[in-house]
């Protein structure tokens, strides 16, 4: 019995290891607010979503306002530019929580970038793969969204002082709006 034991935590250690060790970020507070939150292990374990992105906190709970997978960022004390790789898999998982198990997400009108529709007026399901099914239409229909996997490639500008989001935009589209704001344009994304 011992020799399985032993043979059991052998092949589960690399796993653990890989886990703990596959993520060095940490939370950074970006002021008013606002925050970057990498890939939580917490998070994952309750919702098995493990993407990273921008958030606010709302009732104790956490507001997605920039969906995964943030590439870069930078801010100032008024505003915050962002870069983001879409990920169709963690956007899922992550709208799939915030929509039918909100013990971790709050859906907030002003900042989440989906339509109210689609959170107001949720079906009862108590099927996962119904669930799966709602969360993929929503994907496909909303145009934020549209918009997001259409681009690949998302830029926004978020103003802290206004609570505004802008965006999601082409590079083009972005250069030309940072260029028309002085604060902004001396903002740079690596």
């Amino acid at each position: 019995m011992k020799k399985i034991i032993f043979q059991y935590q052998i092949i589960l250690l690399p796993f653990f290891l890989f886990v703990s060790g596959c993520n060095d970020e940490t939370k950074v507070d970006m002021g008013q607010g606002y925050y970057y939150i990498p890939f939580q292990e917490s998070t994952f374990d309750m919702t098995m979503f493990g993407g990273n992105g921008i958030f606010t906190y709302k009732n104790n709970f956490t507001v997605p306002l920039i969906f995964p997978n943030i590439t870069s960022y930078k801010y100032d004390s008024r505003y915050i530019i962002v870069k983001q790789k879409f990920d169709f898999t963690e956007t899922k998982v992550l709208l799939k929580s915030l929509i039918f198990h909100p013990n971790l997400f709050e859906y907030d009108k002003d900042f989440v970038l989906i339509d109210e529709k689609y959170v107001m007026n949720v079906p009862h399901l108590n099927n996962s793969g119904l669930e799966d099914k709602y969360v993929d239409s929503i994907m496909h229909e909303d145009l934020h969204i549209k918009k997001m996997m259409e681009h690949k490639e998302n830029y926004y500008i978020i103003d802290k002082t206004k609570h505004a989001i802008m965006g999601p935009f082409t590079k083009l589209e972005f250069d030309k709006k940072k260029r028309n704001n002085a604060s902004i344009d001396k903002l740079k994304l690596e």
